[in-house]
Order: structure tokens, then C-alpha cells, then sequence
């Protein structure tokens, strides 16, 4: 495909992969193995379960592959399921098979998860799962310190069950843990030394209390070329679920936003925030200018300032729901003026005809049964709809533009880009967005910019509508998120639609790819003047 990106260009070996796994020879086979943890570390989960599961079907022993595939049902919130297959892959393995620590590991990890997503984290079935997951992790360490991700993480689950004080386990010393992670790590010849080695050092020394060494080593992996999203992710996580960083001290929390920022730069990048977590991060002060620098470099403090303006447009950003009911897809604030309508600063909230339409054609609903919320500014207030002022059905604009029973307050309206963005190469754009029913959240993951109908070389195939894709992955919930340009946090275009491998092409291109499509801002704000 001309001008794919690599995560393009993955998919695209998957769905072949996929076409010849049925009879493949072994070459094929081997080179569909490597797809699954290529897929894995762009973090696209979806594509990465099908070829592995089809990878399982064709070779059901392969160790490597049942481990990755269990690594995706835990990134994919099944770790229930992970542990129904790493449990026998673990007992079958001799313990001298490089698969069998990853395996223990990756197990180790699929209980921490549910120690995690508990709630209570002192219940019953919480304390188990973290019982659990040291224990885990604890077997393979003591058998051969050179396993140090099993050291770190034991090592952080012991801080954190100190925290919350449990006593689980005895005969450990989280700092002696620490001591020995990194004594070990640092006698690695560099020729040895892996991807995962900057970071299992950064978190070791968290555990000394080195935080000069910590942002050192983080920076010298989330700044390079390289960097993977996977790995980033994986520190955040570990930073935030498991040692709590937000909650100790600012230098923690500067961490841990800085990393988020960087997250969100890198190619299949994603930060989920719910309301709350929304409200918080825009009002703590941004981290010292030292520690920016200190860990992204001289770009540092004009990252975290794009986050931050990205943090603030959320607030304009609603849930349509039905009424007394569950969220049913996206809305946004915006400005009659900024789309030629009088009074000119009415504020109005735009969202897809299919979510809310006059006669409530399916799948959407009447704008007597929806109402809209702001959750990032108060999740308890709901504005009910008392008109479409405007709308266009799924074939052309896709939208409706609804005027609300009561003034919206304390939300500033959205800004509204002048024109599309060039198509070149770096061009990317964002979403936020309600996907799949949940709680805001910002996606920032494989976004480029694929093409569009704009000036100069667009050749609409819709009468006045002016479409884009963009390769933004989305879920069901999505529709009527605000897509925004890179630089300015601007919308573009109103997100309506997705198609997994079968959308077809812009401006007379033959053929479909995987893409998301969204109607343009400036084609929305003509349907309304007109």
C-alpha cells in the first residue's frame, strides 16, 4: 500500500498471514509467529489475538505463541482466561525452556491485573490475587536472579502490599530486592543487555529511592527512536497501578504525567482518563520544568503544554445517553456562531444523526429520550435536548446539531480548524471520545492521517460532503467524537464511522483498507448555513 505506516504495513502481512495460515509451509508459519509479537508491541490487540489464534489452531504447542496470546487476553481485560492457559503451559515446560520464566512471569502478571481491577484492594479475592502474584513472581526470581522483570515486579508488589498493610509474605525485604535487581542488571555485559533493561533499572531504583537515576534511565528508552508504545505503557502502568505514584509526591506525579504526555506522541500510543482523573490532572500544577527536560528533553515543556490543552478540550466533550439509561455514543460543545448561525454565541452540541434523529431511526433515539452530559466538568448534571436544529442523515453528513433546554455552563465551546490538514506524512489526528460505553476516553492510538476530500486534490464523491480517514482506532460509542488536528487541538471533522479492513477508498481510489471516517467541520458548518 503507497504510503502506509508500519502499523499499516503490519496489518496488511496479518491479513495475509491470516489467508495462508489454513496450509501454509513452515517459513510461513514462522514469519505469522513473529507478526504476533510485532503486533503486540504497536499494542494492537485485535489483529494480534486472530493471528495468534490461528497461529494456536495450526501449532497448538508452540510455547512462545500461547504465551503471547495470553499476554493479549490480559491486555484485552480477560485475565481469567490468561490464567486457564498459562497455568498448563507452565507445568508442562521444563524449567530450563526460556518460555517457562516468561510464562510464570506473564502469569504473575495476570493476577496482579485482578489485584488491580479489584476495587477494595484490601477484600478478600483482592489480598488472594496479590498473595498470588508475589508468589508468582517470587519462584522464578529465587531459582535465577537473572530473571530481573520477576525481581522488579516482586519487588513492587511488595512495596505496595507494605502500603496498604498487608502482610502476605515474609522473609523479604523490598530494598534488599532492589539492591539485588540492580546489582544484578548492572553486571549484564552491554552486549546483553535487552529493550526491557533501562526501564527494569528505572523502576529498581525506585525501590532505593534514586530518583535521578529513575528519570535518567527513563529518559534514555521513552526518548529514542525506537521507543515502542508497549514499553512506555507497561512503565506507566507499572508506575501508576502498582507503586501509586500519583499519590506520593509531586516528583511522582511529574513522572508519571510526563510519561503519559510521551505516550500519547508514539504511534499506537493510548491514555484512558476517566472524569475524575480528568479534573485532577488539569488543575495539578504542570511538572518543574527540570524534570520535562530531565526526561523528554529541550521539547519537554512544550509537550506536556499540548497534553494539557488536549486535557482541556475533554471538558467540551459529552456522553449522549438515553435517558435514565446508558451512554449510546459522543457528543460536543460548539459555537452557533463559529458555524454561521445566529445568535451567535448559542452554545449547541453537535453529534451524529445515527446516535440522536428526529423519528429515532435505529440505531439512534428521539431527542425527547436523549440527554447530554459533560462528565469531565460534573458527571451528575444532564441536559435534556429540546430541538435538532439541523441535521443530514448517515449517507451524507451524518449529524445533528442540538439546541438544549437549559444554557450550558461552566464548558467552553470547541474551537473549529479553518481547513484540513496538508496531507503529509507526519499528519495525525485525535479523538475523544465515549468508546465503547465508557468513561471519557482520550485515543491516541495508530492516528495517522490517510487522506481526505479537501483542497487542492479532492474529489468529493458526495455532493457538498467533504470526507476524511484517518487511522485512529475507534469502538462502538465513538460516534459523534470530535476529531481534532495535531497542533492546535482544533476539530476537523465529526467521527461517524469504521471500517475494520473494508473501507472503501477516497477520491475514485480502487480498493478498501482498514480506516475510520469523519465528515469535515467546514462541510458541517455549509449543511448549516445553508
Amino acid at each position: 500500500m503507497p504510503n502506509a505506516s508500519p502499523i499499516e504495513e503490519l496489518r496488511e502481512k496479518a491479513k495475509e498471514a491470516l489467508t495462508k495460515l489454513g496450509g501454509c509451509n513452515d517459513d510461513e508459519l514462522a514469519a505469522a509467529k513473529s507478526l504476533v509479537e510485532e503486533l503486540r508491541n504497536v499494542r494492537d490487540y485485535e489483529t494480534m489475538g486472530r493471528v495468534a489464534e490461528a497461529v494456536s489452531r495450526r501449532d497448538p504447542k508452540d510455547p512462545r505463541n500461547r504465551r503471547l496470546y495470553a499476554q493479549c487476553l490480559i491486555d484485552t481485560g480477560k485475565a481469567t482466561a490468561a490464567i486457564d492457559l498459562l497455568k498448563p503451559l507452565v507445568q508442562r515446560l521444563p524449567k530450563a525452556h526460556p518460555e517457562y520464566a516468561e510464562a510464570t512471569g506473564l502469569l504473575g502478571r495476570a493476577y496482579k491485573q485482578i489485584f488491580f481491577d479489584a476495587g477494595d484492594k484490601t477484600s478478600e479475592g483482592a489480598r488472594e490475587a496479590l498473595k498470588q502474584a508475589i508468589a508468582t513472581y517470587r519462584r522464578p526470581y529465587e531459582e535465577n536472579p537473572a530473571n530481573t522483570w520477576h525481581g522488579v515486579n516482586l519487588l513492587a508488589l511488595l512495596t505496595r502490599a507494605r502500603d496498604l498493610k498487608l502482610r502476605l509474605t515474609s522473609g523479604l525485604e523490598p530494598r534488599e530486592v532492589a539492591k539485588r535487581v540492580i546489582e544484578t542488571l548492572e553486571a549484564t555485559p552491554h552486549e546483553k543487555r535487552d529493550p526491557w533493561f533501562l526501564p527494569t533499572v528505572a523502576e529498581a531504583s525506585l525501590g532505593l529511592g534514586d530518583w535521578d537515576t529513575v528519570d535518567r534511565h527513563v529518559k534514555a528508552y521513552v526518548t529514542a527512536r525506537d521507543a515502542q508504545a508497549f514499553q512506555v505503557a507497561s512503565t506507566l502502568r507499572q508506575f501508576t497501578q502498582v507503586w501509586g505514584l500519583e499519590t506520593k509526591d509531586e516528583r511522582g506525579r511529574g513522572l508519571v504525567n510526563t510519561l503519559r504526555a510521551r505516550l500519547m506522541e508514539l504511534p499506537g500510543g493510548a491514555v484512558e482518563l476517566g472524569p475524575l482523573d480528568l479534573q485532577r490532572l488539569r488543575t495539578e500544577p504542570s511538572p518543574p520544568r527540570g524534570q520535562l527536560e530531565a526526561i523528554l528533553g529541550a521539547d519537554g515543556p512544550q509537550t506536556y503544554a499540548w497534553w494539557k490543552t488536549g486535557l482541556g478540550r475533554a471538558l467540551s466533550v459529552a456522553s449522549v445517553r438515553r435517558r435514565l439509561g446508558s451512554r449510546i455514543g459522543t457528543a460536543f460543545l460548539v459555537q452557533a456562531g463559529a458555524l454561521g448561525r445566529e445568535p451567535k454565541d448559542e452554545l449547541l452540541a453537535l453529534t451524529n444523526f445515527h446516535v440522536v434523529n428526529e423519528h429515532g431511526a435505529s440505531p439512534g433515539i428521539r431527542p425527547e429520550e436523549a440527554e447530554i452530559v459533560f462528565e469531565a466538568v460534573d458527571s451528575n448534571r444532564a441536559y435534556a435536548v429540546a430541538e435538532i436544529l439541523k441535521s443530514s442523515p448517515p449517507d451524507r453528513h451524518d449529524a445533528s446539531l442540538l439546541r438544549l433546554k437549559t444554557p450550558v455552563t461552566g464548558v467552553e465551546p470547541l474551537p473549529l480548524a479553518a481547513s484540513i490538514p496538508a496531507l503529509e506524512e507526519t499528519a495525525r489526528v485525535y479523538i475523544i471520545g465515549h468508546p465503547g460505553g465508557r468513561e471519557l476516553q482520550f485515543s491516541f492510538q495508530d492516528n495517522e492521517l490517510l487522506d481526505h476530500e479537501g483542497p487542492p486534490a479532492g474529489q468529493p464523491q458526495i455532493p457538498d460532503v467533504i470526507r476524511l480517514h484517518y487511522r485512529a482506532p475507534t469502538e462502538g460509542g465513538s460516534s459523534g467524537s470530535p476529531v481534532f488536528n495535531a497542533n492546535l487541538w482544533e476539530v476537523v471533522a465529526l467521527h461517524h464511522k469504521g471500517g475494520k479492513e473494508s473501507m472503501p477508498m477516497l477520491n475514485g481510489k480502487p480498493g478498501t483498507y482498514a480506516a475510520n471516517e469523519g465528515v469535515s467541520i467546514q462541510s458541517i458548518a455549509a449543511l448549516v448555513r445553508g
